[in-house]
């Protein structure tokens, strides 16, 4: 599932190196958040019953923002599709992924170097 949404540990440890990433650079405001959780965990019936309480609004929340873009970006693939200029779609998204990678600023762990990435499919 931490894949997917990192659970609370996950999340806490992604905050603590963005902390120790900011430090580094200098605009870290306040202390390193904990890797450990502050709280206990949920009981076995609190996990149970948040599914069935507030767990059901969440993908319906997810659906509103993310879905109407999967949907559309699924649209305009089967439309390239259909008409057969897949590969300008293909040739499109790789111009947009090298000017976002040319945007980047040089990573200090790679010295400068920032490697290509290829669109294949």
């Amino acid at each position: 599932m931490d894949r997917l949404h990192p659970g609370e540990r996950g999340h806490r440890r992604l905050a603590a190196d963005f902390h120790r990433l900011l430090a580094e650079r200098g605009p870290a405001l306040g202390a390193r958040p904990a890797h450990e959780p502050g709280q206990p965990p949920p009981t076995r019936v609190a996990g149970a019953l948040w599914p069935a309480t507030r767990g059901t609004g969440w993908p319906a929340r997810r659906s509103t923002d993310l879905l109407p873009q999967l949907l559309g970006l699924a649209a305009a693939e089967a439309g390239h599709q259909v008409r057969g200029t897949s590969g300008q779609l293909d040739a499109r998204a790789g111009r947009a992924l090298a000017e976002a990678l040319d945007g980047l600023p040089p990573a200090p762990c790679l010295r400068g170097f920032v490697p290509r990435a290829r669109m294949e499919g």
